[in-house]
């Protein structure tokens, strides 16, 4: 569609850039820039904003895509529920699988154009959460479009994931490996497994601790950024991971886990120095989710107290009763953590 005058335009930059496509206008016989972005649809997205803004005109005949309406959803949602790093990753892998419908006009699309995604990703091996995220994406995109009045389909709580036939079911470390483990805790890297399987801490929720989360008088573990609201929480540190923590805090850098060069783990660099420390100790066929497993067998095996492991674990309670009325106190969660062997 032929822009009218006076719109602005959208122009691609060479080179490798982070943000190659540059919205432009012209002013007094010259363009300038006004903004970059990473893809052409949030370019198109901006265009038009800023000429509802400024303008006060839309480009006749205009109809939303799904890729336009993605976008437009994700930037809304960032600013109502403020999602984690990790979250918004997950929407634009999810958002990635639906390549055959970016194009589309979202009130063109169908069931089975949603439905024909899911299946093709089941085919081709991808996992149930996989495809479960990106039915979540559908259902989140659906909602806003119901809220702007673009339509009020809900294809989505209709769609079928197939059975969930786990990858590789979690298991607990065992405890011989446990002790092989303490037995080489000097070497590098093995203080962050121990750290994780003592505390009940996401791989995330680790890497992303700063030093300033640790409150050494109280010897507490403070969760401020979490995948959910469940996981905001307060651990007692046990007794047997204090020193790592108290070395931890001694290194440069505001996070508390970086390299030897002190810079932050992302979750990438970090699972390669977890497969070297579970190389070390024969247990290849483990993965960091094993950790948050294996606090809770243990926990369970020593009778602790379900409230309590649910709050140092960073579930949601049970029941309302347990979300709305028990509280536990810092005393009762450190009993709870020092049951761990």
């Amino acid at each position: 569609m032929r822009k009218p005058n006076g719109y602005g335009c959208i122009k691609k930059l060479s080179g490798n850039r982070r943000r190659p496509y540059v919205f432009v206008v012209s002013a007094r016989g010259k363009q300038r820039p006004v903004e970059y972005f990473a893809t052409q649809t949030e370019a198109e997205i901006y265009a038009a904003d800023y000429n509802k803004l400024h303008k006060h005109r839309s480009l006749p005949g205009h109809q939303m895509t799904f890729a336009e309406l993605y976008y437009r959803w994700l930037n809304r949602h960032i600013v109502d529920t403020s999602p984690s790093v990790s979250a918004i990753n997950g929407y634009r892998n999810s958002f990635s699988h639906c390549s055959s419908i970016q194009g589309m006009n979202y009130t063109e699309i169908r069931y089975s154009d949603y439905q024909r995604i899911l299946d093709d990703m089941r085919k081709s091996g991808l996992s149930y959460s996989s495809v479960k995220k990106v039915r979540s994406l559908f259902s989140l995109m659906e909602k806003y479009a119901n809220k702007i009045e673009i339509n009020n389909k809900n294809y989505a709580s209709l769609l079928s994931l197939g059975r969930n036939r786990p990858v590789r079911p979690h298991k607990p470390f065992s405890r011989q490996k446990i002790n092989r483990l303490w037995s080489i805790s000097d070497a590098y890297g093995v203080d962050t497994v121990l750290i994780l399987l003592y505390t009940g801490m996401r791989v995330g929720e680790m890497l992303n601790l700063l030093k300033s989360d640790i409150n050494q008088r109280q010897h507490l573990i403070r969760i401020a950024r979490s995948k959910t609201a469940a996981g905001i929480r307060s651990i007692p540190i046990h007794h047997r991971i204090l020193p790592f923590i108290l070395n931890r805090l001694q290194t440069p850098g505001q996070f508390l886990f970086t390299d030897n060069k002190g810079n932050p783990y992302n979750y990438s660099r970090y699972c390669v120095l977890w497969r070297e420390v579970m190389h070390k100790i024969r247990a290849d066929n483990h993965t960091t989710h094993d950790c948050r497993h294996t606090v809770a067998t243990l926990l369970d095996n020593a009778g602790a107290n379900e409230t309590a492991k649910r709050r140092i674990l960073g579930h949601s309670g049970g029941d309302v009763t347990e979300r709305v009325y028990t509280h536990k106190n810092l005393r009762q969660l450190r009993k709870c953590i020092e049951l761990l062997p």
